[in-house]
């Protein structure tokens, strides 16, 4: 009894408002272009994760790093876009724009590595 009358009072302390998510949203175009843009970004996450075991140590090693690094960051900053969109919980507005330039930096970062890997 006395667990239950714990367990209730952390949960009458820790209660606020609760809304519910906004899953109506899905249907709007940009969204569904982010829904789709975070599935190819965890299909591009492990495609290069399965390159970089490939290569096991090679070369181009350090620019899949850096590819992988960049998929990580699109996948994050989609999955931001997508929870500020469902209104789950709000996001600064900085915050989808800042994490997109990083991912373009790292992509850009990864082809000059490959670049001067070739060269």
């Amino acid at each position: 009894m006395k667990k239950i009358n714990f367990i209730l009072g952390i949960l009458l302390l820790s209660s606020s408002n609760t809304y519910a998510a906004n899953f109506a949203v899905i249907t709007q175009p940009p969204t569904l272009l982010s829904v789709i843009v975070f599935l190819a970004g965890i299909g591009c996450l492990l495609g290069s994760m399965k390159i970089l075991s490939l290569l096991r140590g090679g070369l181009l090693f350090k620019s899949w790093q850096i590819f992988l690094s960049a998929f990580i960051v699109l996948i994050l900053s989609q999955g931001v876009s997508l929870v500020n969109d469902f209104e789950i919980f709000l996001m600064p507005s900085f915050a989808v724009p800042a994490l997109l330039l990083l991912s373009i930096g790292l992509f850009l970062f990864g082809v000059f590595e490959t670049k001067k890997t070739l060269e």
